[in-house]
């Protein structure tokens, strides 16, 4: 692996165990074994290493990991792709969830790109809700799409912090995104129809039994 990568993925590991108002630029290199000089070759500052994590997450998201609307799917079996790409995007970026505001008034380039990746993520989501509608799985009303939209991926952005507020306990595991996964789909439980209840509420038993799985392994 190059150094760059190397240094990228290191920042990646010691933002989310130590949290990266907690970490320096020497805390990095003298985790990888190499000298400050070395990171700076490749890094002018800190905000430059999270900016280049951010591109990272942002191809990692939208074109490696989202699920495409596609006849080779069934459309909640494409919604249930979709959460578990943002969810596993969580946990392996979960320091940018956990301190999301200040991170993005840090760096306005950051902020410009952030809000350039979420118009896309917003787009792509209209196009799940959509897909879900048109095999009558979901009912709603076209002018209510946005705010659907918007209340999942509110849940999707902020449910790590609120979590956090909610208890001392600080280590992120796999429960903690399944509970996030949970409540995407009590969202949208009252919008199923009554010919999609049974397979809708598979899926929900799927990922409770996954959750407490991964509570019972915690």
């Amino acid at each position: 692996m190059k150094t760059r990568d190397r240094i990228v993925q290191a920042s990646i590991e010691l933002f989310n165990e130590q949290g990266e108002r907690n970490v320096t630029t020497n805390h990095i290199a003298a985790h990888l074994g190499i000298s400050p000089g070395n990171l700076y070759y490749h890094f002018r500052n800190k905000e430059d290493i999270i900016l280049s994590i951010y591109e990272e997450y942002a191809r990692n998201l939208l074109l490696e990991t989202f699920p495409i609307v596609s006849a080779d799917f069934k459309p909640l079996d494409t919604v249930i792709m979709y959460m578990d790409a943002v969810f596993q995007a969580m946990s392996k970026f979960r320091f940018f969830y956990a301190n999301l505001p200040v991170l993005l008034s840090k760096s306005p380039i950051l902020k410009d790109k952030y809000i350039e990746v979420q118009s896309q993520l917003n787009t792509r989501v209209g196009e799940l809700m959509l897909s879900l509608r048109k095999a009558g799985i979901v009912s709603f009303e076209d002018e209510e799409l946005a705010d659907i939209v918007s209340i999942l991926r509110l849940i999707n952005t902020f449910w790590l912090s609120f979590y956090q507020t909610q208890t001392s306990d600080t280590d992120i595991g796999p429960s903690v995104f399944l509970q996030g996964v949970l409540k995407i789909l009590v969202i949208l439980r009252p919008y199923v129809t009554e010919s999609a209840l049974a397979e809708f509420n598979e899926a929900q038993a799927i990922y409770q039994r996954r959750f407490q799985d991964a509570q019972d392994v915690a």
